[in-house]
């Protein structure tokens, strides 16, 4: 009786761990999609129609034993939204050109087609494409998150699905499915755990992370430093106990 009672405790909790998780990604996937420039009510209608349509999957061509399909969570959503991104001008054609090119030779290496399972990546190297998407967008606007965060999402989404899914389809077409009747190869096909929809993601959050604590040096010993160095390049006395004075906001006054 008390072993039963233990293993229905382990199980309610390692149940309550896993939703507590699963709600924690939900509400990332708001913020990031807040980031990159939706409103609120537009990232929860994102994330509506990705959780309840997600997991189904359009398809798109026969070819031999295969249907080629795309999942409407795991890769059309993302895709509409890098074309609402180009369309809206929150990122330039040229910058989203680099990115892209970049994240898909990374994505393509690193990618491999696996008979019966789709395409696959190693472990240790499966957050590469959004590493890279996220140091691209950051190294282009050092300054800007709010410029950085939908390139870091664009470079990141269109990179991998084109380097993992469009470069590698014909060697899963080549390759025979796992019964003899037609089987969909969905491209996204995991929606919101699939390659492409996480490296986006992973790309925005690793830009929001590293532009939060380039504001948490800027507040303490880096920003005194640099300080420090302005007055020496400009021939002014400066003692390590001075607090450099406010700044005033561009269009209000005040005095220093």
């Amino acid at each position: 009786m008390a072993e039963e009672i233990s293993t229905s405790l382990l199980v309610l909790v390692v149940v309550g761990i896993g939703l507590l998780l699963f709600f924690l990604y939900i509400s990332s996937l708001e913020r990031v999609y807040e980031r990159i420039g939706f409103t609120r009510a537009e990232a929860g209608t994102i994330l509506t129609l990705t959780l309840f349509f997600g997991w189904l999957t359009i398809p798109i061509f026969p070819y031999n034993d295969w249907w080629v399909g795309i999942s409407i969570g795991g890769a059309l959503i993302p895709v509409i939204i890098c074309v609402l991104l180009l369309r809206s001008r929150r990122v330039g054609m040229a910058e989203a050109g680099i990115g892209i090119v970049i994240v898909a030779t990374i994505t393509f290496f690193i990618t491999r087609a696996e008979p019966g399972v789709g395409i696959v990546a190693d472990l240790e190297f499966a957050f590469a494409p959004a590493l890279a998407a996220a140091f691209f967008s950051i190294s282009t606007f050092w300054v800007d998150v709010r410029r950085a965060a939908p390139l870091a999402y664009l470079s990141g989404v269109l990179g991998t699905l084109i380097g993992a899914d469009v470069f590698h389809l014909t060697d899963i077409l080549a390759t025979q499915p796992p019964a003899d009747e037609m089987v969909i190869l969905s491209v996204g096909g995991a929606n919101i755990f699939d390659m492409v929809y996480l490296t986006g993601i992973v790309a925005v959050m690793l830009d929001i992370l590293i532009f939060w604590m380039q504001k948490q040096q800027s507040k303490t010993g880096f920003g005194r430093v640099v300080h420090e160095f302005e007055m020496q390049a400009e021939g002014l006395p400066y003692a390590k106990d001075m607090t450099p004075a406010p700044k005033l906001q561009p269009g209000r006054k005040g005095r220093i």
